[in-house]
């Protein structure tokens, strides 16, 4: 293969992923998805890219991202279509049952916001006909489907003669009567809203059923009505659950959250604000959720004025500092000293996270480490000058990862470190490494990022400009700084007592709990619970407590050398 042209191919396509967002153009959404389709049609005749999975891939995300992104374009029907014909294309050409699934849900999704397109009994035929390759009953229901749903379409001939060869798999009446009941077509619900909020600082998270494309939009305050600044998002083919109640708004940067329905086949979350700085709108997976993030004017109170952008459309105007820069700012980043530090025990409830060979569940030993921690610290900490100390669960509990991080925000962490297990699917590996947020190429630190995040590598692409927005203004360079003297003490710690213990150093990735932390934050990879010898020792408490004299060691560092700077200053 020339790496040369495909380079220069993959280049392109990644500028499509990258302009393909509401600022691009007006007509954005049709210029990319021409061009899109040229690429499309390209590759489809190369002889030696059309079995370049990768690309394959990009072009894929390609129109579901013009579709997400200019949902209100011409094109985002034929987006949406074309990304659910791709994967089925690639699930059969590179024998993937993921990029199956992801034909049935993009296929899925068309037919819940394009009821009426004259595509939708194409995706529905195609789910059947995806579904037949290893469930035969519950295809007869997806032709079966096809028929109700879409008795005037050209698929239903199709449709029937299926029907005739499937029936040795016919489901029986109750089947078939819950089948028809669970597929009716219908609105995807907004089920929980949740939120955190200091008086400058705000976090909601919206949780829905299944993705779907959105749009965030910022009002500043009005003097006429009296209305502070809003921000709101809405969701297309979306209704709010019939008996939804959000937990009560206590005093601080947020006033209140109102939603309903804003058309026949979009539903609306409005923030009131009281003050406004800045603002973050991203989405997560598995489950689909929308976070809105809201940073409140600081300086001058009830400063209405804002700059109205989607944090989709960022672009870096500072440059993130580099390995091995001075930048002597500790002053900026935490005061004068370190007062609060969050403890955040990885996984947790149903999430148990990595198990050992022997059963050995992650989830509990992140759990006694850190309330080993917070033991070292309640009886150590007030000497450099930590009075409170918090842990994000202290029980076993399921806590979602964007939850983690707005409790540190809540209450006004100086420090968060959440710690976890490592693993691996070679049995031998093993060490000790700390991770900052940052994005990545190594596929070993992805690897660990996609098990943290409980998602897929091609997942963690989906975090690369949220990640890249967020470093503008995180801590990046304080939170190396701290990694530096968690990771160095807690091998000195432990390498004393155990041999061998490998030094895995400090690395970037892309790990969801530590977005939008703004303060320095870690993540500990304490050792690998799946070598075998690694286990044993992550049996022993005096291993674990060794473990935590050494991030207890290595916060003490760090906290001493920002009061040193800090005086200095």
């Amino acid at each position: 293969m020339n790496t040369v042209k495909t380079a220069l191919s993959l280049s392109s396509i990644i500028l499509i992923l990258f302009l393909s967002n509401p600022s691009f153009a007006k007509n954005g959404g049709e210029l990319l998805f021409k061009e899109a389709l040229n690429l499309y049609k390209n590759l489809t005749t190369d002889s030696v890219k059309v079995k370049d999975q990768e690309i394959w891939d990009v072009i894929g995300r390609a129109f579901y991202s013009i579709y997400i992104n200019h949902p209100d374009s011409s094109k985002a029907p034929n987006s949406l279509f074309l990304s659910g014909k791709m994967y089925e294309e690639m699930g059969y050409g590179f024998k993937s049952r993921e990029d199956l699934d992801r034909s049935v849900e993009r296929s899925r999704l068309f037919i819940r916001v394009y009821p009426n397109s004259n595509l939708a009994d194409d995706a529905q035929i195609r789910i059947a006909r995806i579904i037949e390759g290893w469930d035969k009953k519950q295809a007869y229901l997806e032709y079966e489907k096809l028929i109700d749903d879409f008795p005037n379409g050209d698929m239903v001939y199709a449709a029937k003669n299926k029907i005739q060869e499937l029936s040795p798999f016919k489901p029986s009446k109750s089947e078939r009567a819950l089948a028809k009941k669970t597929h009716k077509n219908g609105l995807v619900t907004i089920n929980q809203i949740r939120h955190w909020s200091t008086q400058n600082y705000t976090r909601v998270v919206i949780y829905l059923d299944k993705e779907m494309p959105y749009k965030s939009y910022f009002l500043k305050f009005d003097p006429n009505l009296g209305k502070p600044p809003r921000l709101y998002v809405d969701i297309q083919g979306t209704t709010v659950e019939k008996n939804l109640k959000v937990p009560l708004i206590e005093k601080g940067l947020l006033e209140e959250i109102r939603f309903g329905r804003n058309t026949l086949n979009k539903a609306r979350v409005v923030l009131y604000i009281r003050s406004f700085e800045d603002y973050r709108v991203f989405s997560l997976k598995d489950p689909f959720r929308i976070v809105m993030d809201i940073e409140g004017e600081k300086s001058k109170g009830l400063d209405f004025m804002a700059k109205n952008r989607d944090s989709r459309n960022t672009k870096p105007i500072v440059s993130v500092p580099k390995d091995g820069e001075d930048i002597s700012s500790l002053r900026g980043a935490l005061g004068l000293k370190v007062k609060t530090v969050v403890i955040d025990p990885g996984h947790g409830g149903h999430d148990s996270g990595a198990i050992g060979p022997t059963g050995l569940r992650e989830k509990n030993v992140n759990l006694k480490i850190a309330k080993a921690l917070k033991k070292q610290l309640e009886l150590h900490g007030k000497a450099i000058g930590i009075s409170r100390v918090m842990l994000t669960r202290s029980n076993d509990r399921f806590i979602p990862l964007e939850e983690r991080t707005a409790i540190a925000k809540k209450h006004n962490a100086d420090l968060f470190i959440s710690i976890h297990c490592n693993a691996a699917k070679n049995k031998k590996a093993y060490g000790i490494e700390t991770y900052i947020l940052s994005f990545t190429k190594d596929p070993e630190a992805l690897s660990v990022a996609a098990r943290e995040n409980a998602t897929t590598k091609r997942g963690l692409s989906d975090l690369k400009d949220i990640i890249q927005d967020y470093l503008l203004s995180s801590k990046i360079e304080e939170s190396r700084r701290f990694a530096n003297h968690v990771q160095g003490s807690v091998i000195t710690n432990v390498s004393h007592k155990y041999k061998p213990v490998k030094n895995k150093g400090v690395k970037k990735a892309p790990f969801i709990v530590l977005i939008g932390a703004d303060i320095p934050s870690i993540l500990v990879e304490t050792s690998f619970i799946s070598n075998p010898r690694e286990e044993k020792r992550l049996k022993s408490q005096k291993f674990l407590d060794e473990i935590a004299n050494g991030i207890y060691s290595g916060i003490k560092r760090y906290s001493t050398e920002v009061e040193t700077a800090s005086l200095i200053k």
